[in-house]
């Protein structure tokens, strides 16, 4: 039997793989001087950034805690807040995003075309914000409006979205979430009667819609860091902790602002 063919030696060669891969994971890295956590896969911190939909969606849908356990980021960090606009989230995001920051989830717009008639200004509050994303992967959560609801917010939806699907010749990085198409109220879950906001039900069906869309679009980010070799490797941390500054007790998300972290 030679060298290369004994049982012993292939042993031996298979622990000091796995010696060396267990201490690369287990080897801190830097992230622009800062030692951060990233997970086995390269993704460190998924950053979720919403209006009154996503504090609903996270009251009644555990969104976070659903999106943690995908296995995808080490941790889930959402900053969701009632009456909050696309204009406004540009600054959540500038100063959110920290070292370890690999994606964002970016739910917002739907305050920006209540409030919002110009025809201009779907582009330029979209690219403001994407302008402050430093080119992480972005999932962006388009905008529905009910069908019984005013008719004007419906047509400033429609007109967002167009402007969004656009926006992806522009930003690379981009990706949709087409809640638009999705959701089809019906029964319990549906909109409440100002169109805009959602029964418990229906918000559990937002969740149930954005938890398969985020996994796919973090599989998509884990493929472009592989293809691109990216950097940084540790272990996860083995702890879970949430912070809910409030949570959102009825259907019409009454609920100030919910932070959330997930690790």
């Amino acid at each position: 039997m030679s060298f290369a063919s004994s049982p012993r030696r292939r042993g031996f060669a298979v622990s000091v793989v796995a010696i060396l891969g267990l201490c690369l994971l287990q080897t801190p890295q830097l992230v622009h001087g800062k030692s951060v956590a990233i997970g086995a896969n390269g993704q460190g911190s998924l950053f979720v950034v919403g209006d009154s939909l996503t504090v609903g969606t996270e009251a009644f849908g555990t969104l976070s805690t659903k999106v943690k356990a995908l296995g995808i980021w080490t941790n889930v960090v959402m900053d969701a807040k009632v009456g909050r606009k696309a204009s406004l989230g540009a600054s959540v995001i500038e100063k959110g995003i920290t070292a370890s920051t690999t994606a964002l989830v970016v739910a917002l717009g739907t305050n920006d075309m209540i409030s919002k008639p110009e025809t201009w200004y779907p582009r330029w509050v979209i690219d403001t914000v994407m302008l402050k994303t430093r080119g992480l992967p972005v999932l962006w959560v388009n905008l529905e409006f009910s069908q019984t609801g005013r008719s004007d917010w419906r047509a400033r939806g429609v007109r967002f979205n167009k402007e969004l699907r656009i926006a992806k010749l522009r930003y690379p990085n981009l990706q949709i979430a087409d809640w638009n198409t999705a959701f089809n109220p019906v029964s319990k879950s549906r909109f409440i009667e100002d169109g805009v906001h959602l029964s418990v039900s229906g918000y559990k069906t937002r969740c149930n819609f954005l938890v398969p869309a985020i996994l796919t679009f973090g599989i998509s980010a884990i493929n472009a860091s592989t293809s691109t070799s990216s950097t940084t490797t540790t272990i996860a941390p083995s702890t879970t902790s949430t912070s809910t500054s409030s949570t959102t007790s009825s259907t019409s998300s009454t609920s100030s602002t919910t932070t959330t972290t997930v690790k």
